[in-house]
């Protein structure tokens, strides 16, 4: 039997407890600042060409760093050209972030859509297996999910649904959630009444609802999910706390 207690006992941060001003999304800053205030972190990774595996969301580097460049191409080597949104921080390493983190990590890894299926999980595997936090994979991509299920079934898997029909029919249709640990489901209408099915004919279905930011979609993951991925900014006053966002698991509990 799989572990999943932890997925239900921490609430985890969006690319980690950023303000994409001082700590942007996605750095070891983001990972540490969430790991200090007890939560965990989901986060992004991409194999590059050069064999290395770096944490990172968009299909290009355009947004955070400013270069009109692909995330597989990056040379690992030279992490320090590639400065996060203008501050000190880079775009880190998997493995480093591992490192920092130690047993304090609790890590939700979404493996990005990539035509390189084993070699970039076996390369997530590898990178992961010896990690003493705890951590589980998800992605959009069913041939990345269905690997992990066939190569490594001990592992937690989820599958990533999205609202978008191109995504989100085929991963219906082949009734992903069959074969899945948990599923990380879109706070967006209009899907919400597929997986209210399905938690109803699987209880036992482990439901995290993404991205969490204000507070009518913190209502709509108490009615509908079992834990949330959460954004809190600052300097937004739409957006939920800290102190709201770990609220979460106690208001579930009560309802």
């Amino acid at each position: 039997m799989k572990d999943l207690q932890w997925l239900k006992e921490t609430v985890f941060c969006h690319r980690g407890l950023h303000n994409n001003r001082d700590i942007p999304e996605n750095s070891l800053a983001a990972f540490m600042r969430a790991a200090d205030n007890g939560l965990g972190s989901e986060l992004d990774v991409y194999l590059t060409k050069d064999g290395g595996l770096i944490v990172h969301h968009d299909a290009t580097l355009k947004r955070m760093c400013g270069k009109k460049e692909s995330p597989y191409g990056i040379d690992t080597s030279r992490l320090q050209d590639y400065p996060l949104i203008g501050t000190k921080h880079t775009i880190p390493l998997l493995s480093d972030v591992l490192e920092k983190l130690g047993e304090r990590g609790k890590l939700i890894v979404e493996i990005k859509t990539t035509t390189r299926v084993e070699a970039t999980c076996r390369a997530v595997y590898d990178a992961l297996k010896d990690f003493p936090g705890k951590w589980c994979i998800e992605s959009f991509n069913w041939l990345i999910t269905d690997w992990w299920v066939k190569n490594h079934p001990e592992v937690i898997v989820g599958q990533l649904y999205d609202i978008y029909a191109f995504q989100f029919i085929p991963a219906k249709l082949r009734r992903q959630y069959e074969h899945m640990d948990f599923l990380a489901i879109p706070v967006k209408k209009p899907r919400e009444e597929y997986f209210e099915k399905i938690k109803s004919a699987h209880p036992e279905k482990l439901i995290i609802m993404w991205t969490i930011r204000t507070d009518d979609t913190y209502a709509a993951a108490l009615k509908t999910a079992d834990n949330i991925i959460f954004e809190c900014d600052d300097k937004n006053p739409d957006y939920i706390s800290i102190a709201a966002a770990k609220d979460f698991l106690t208001e579930k509990g009560g309802k």
